[in-house]
């Protein structure tokens, strides 16, 4: 699939080169660098010249390295950059993003190539814990916790691709994306996992114990005639386990796809510690797009049934990213009235701030930026609530309270002082920037996802785990304009 993998410094000096193809001429370093790195038009990661392919991304780091994957058939795309940017990981561990580094080890990178990748350009295995097993040199990068604790890590398992035995494709899938040597491809019901990369065997712990966060951020565009011109919610839902054994994990959530449970199921939901903070909000169905997960995830048994079923790695991790477009739950609404008086070069504001999330919950740092005309160089303002003041370096005026109760309402009335030179023509060429709020709010979803039920099975270990999910909202981009 991949015919040649090379490394390039950010000024466009070859470091590494290995080729799997003898018929590849050592002269295609010379094309990418005259057709990409000296092309400053360039800005697609992929480069087709007749029958040769340039994928390429940027390592992580000051020096910016360019990885570049050369290939001459009909590969996929997607797995060639997933390959990409695993390899980036892996050499960042190893210390090697760094173009110094880099020269001095370059014996460690062509290493880590012939471990990744097998005769042909296969990649074989990009699971950082296996690779450093069969490394001779180990990384001198000191990582707490388990290598995989890291959203970089994730699979590209989202994407509808096609296997290697399915004939109904002309595209090749390499094995690591493929994961039909997994058994969490399979339904993990009687085919008990062993020897998953991403979870070592003998752990033991004294207290078993499962932490979930619902994690979301809400972006928001209110027009002036107060109509949302978008919404969405960015969620990700981040595990820590510690937990004995080799565990199967198993929970549900409200999407709209999932099936319905019956009275069985119910009956054997776990409950949650906090089970009676779960919003009243966050009742109904959710309809879910986009949905990344980690690798140890069966995603068989998710497009079957809509269960979400792992073996977990031990500490933390990023488990899934998903999006919600529909059916929001805002949890702010903020009106604003702002007008000229005066000679027109003075404005008034008048901001009404209320909250829409239940009464017994509470937002922390909440802060309202209201930009202000050029040429302000004081406010008068005054606030039912909360603290307000003008910022000259940010021109704006910056709202914030501690904590802002659910159902409460606060309003802000304002009046700017322009400096001796502002005209009308000033203020009304301003292009007044809109209003931006920021927040943070806990056990409050805004998609209305709610972790249904949560079970931990293990065959050979039979111990009490205690569990705990807690959700947090904040702001994405929440702007108002006026």
């Amino acid at each position: 699939m991949i015919s040649a993998i090379l490394i390039f410094s950010s000024r466009g000096e070859l470091i590494v080169a290995k080729t799997m193809k003898s018929s590849l001429k050592k002269s295609i370093s010379d094309i990418f660098r005259i057709q990409v790195i000296n092309n400053l038009d360039v800005r697609s990661p992929i480069l087709t010249l007749g029958s040769t392919t340039f994928h390429h991304i940027r390592s992580d780091g000051s020096d910016s390295l360019w990885l570049v994957a050369v290939s001459r058939s009909n590969a996929n795309s997607g797995a060639i950059w997933e390959f990409l940017y695993k390899l980036n990981v892996i050499m960042d561990v190893y210390g090697l993003t760094k173009e110094g580094t880099l020269k001095e080890n370059f014996m460690n990178c062509y290493e880590i190539l012939d471990t990744v990748l097998e005769e042909g350009g296969i990649p074989v295995d990009t699971e950082l814990n296996s690779v450093i097993s069969k490394m001779t040199v180990k990384p001198p990068k000191q990582i707490s916790g388990n290598l995989l604790d890291r959203p970089d890590l994730l699979t590209m398992s989202s994407l509808n691709l096609s296997t290697p035995g399915d004939s109904s494709s002309t595209l090749s899938m390499p094995k690591f994306l493929t994961r039909n040597n997994r058994s969490m491809s399979q339904d993990l019901g009687s085919n008990y996992p062993s020897n998953l990369s991403w979870r070592p065997h003998g752990i033991k712990y004294k207290k078993n114990e499962v932490l979930l966060n619902v994690n979301e951020k809400i972006s928001i565009l209110v027009s002036r005639d107060g109509s949302i011109l978008k919404s969405y919610v960015d969620g990700t839902i981040d595990l820590t386990t510690h937990l004995s054994g080799m565990p199967i994990c198993q929970f549900g959530l409200n999407d709209s796809l999932s099936v319905e449970f019956g009275d069985d199921s119910i009956s054997e939901v776990e409950d949650f510690a906090n089970k009676k903070a779960i919003p009243k909000a966050a009742a109904g169905r959710v309809m879910l797009e986009d949905c990344k997960f980690h690798q140890c995830v069966s995603l068989d048994k998710f497009n079957k049934d809509r269960v979400i079923k792992f073996v977990p790695p031990d500490g933390s991790m990023e488990l899934m990213k998903y999006c919600v477009r529909d059916n929001l739950n805002l949890p702010f609404k903020v009106t604003p009235i702002v007008t000229s008086i005066g000679r027109g070069n003075t404005i008034d504001y008048r901001v009404t701030l209320k909250s829409l999330f239940p009464g017994k919950l509470s937002a922390k740092d909440v802060s309202l930026r209201i930009p202000v005309p050029p040429g302000t160089v004081d406010c008068e303002i005054n606030v039912s609530n909360g603290k307000c003041k003008f910022v000259p370096e940010e021109s704006a005026m910056i709202w914030k309270f501690t904590k802002y109760t659910g159902l409460t309402e606060n309003t802000l009335s304002a009046v700017t002082v322009p400096s001796s030179d502002t005209t009308q023509l000033t203020v009304q060429q301003w292009p007044r920037p809109p209003m931006s709020l920021n927040f943070e709010i806990m056990m409050f979803s805004n998609s209305g996802l709610v972790v249904r039920y949560f079970k931990v099975s293990d065959k050979d270990e039979r111990y009490r785990t205690a569990k705990w999910i807690k959700y947090i909202s904040k702001s994405g981009s929440y702007e108002i304009r006026y």
